[in-house]
């Protein structure tokens, strides 16, 4: 199993309308890309932060999602609200 976890900081102007449209286009994955076994998004306002955990069977299961058209279009709305951002992938 592998674990990519990714958090992202947002820039200050983006908004809570905008940030939850990220987790909800984010956590709407689940649906659409099956290699996907767990995700969960958390907005964190007090510090300007979102983080996703997510669960993958393998890293060739997590290179499927990260190439799949659907995370591909999340990430072209992502992009241009986020200011940095930290990833982190292990197995367990």
């Amino acid at each position: 199993m592998l674990k990519h976890i990714v958090v992202w900081e947002m820039k200050e102007d983006v908004s809570v309308e905008q940030k939850a449209e990220m987790r909800k286009r984010l956590e709407d994955l689940r649906s659409t890309v099956s290699e996907l076994r767990k995700i969960d998004v958390g907005i964190d306002d007090g510090n300007g932060t979102m983080s996703l955990f997510s669960e993958f069977a393998s890293e060739e299961d997590l290179n499927v999602y990260q190439a799949h058209p659907d995370h591909q279009d999340v990430v072209a709305f992502v992009k241009p609200l986020v200011a940095d951002r930290t990833v982190c992938d292990y197995e367990y």
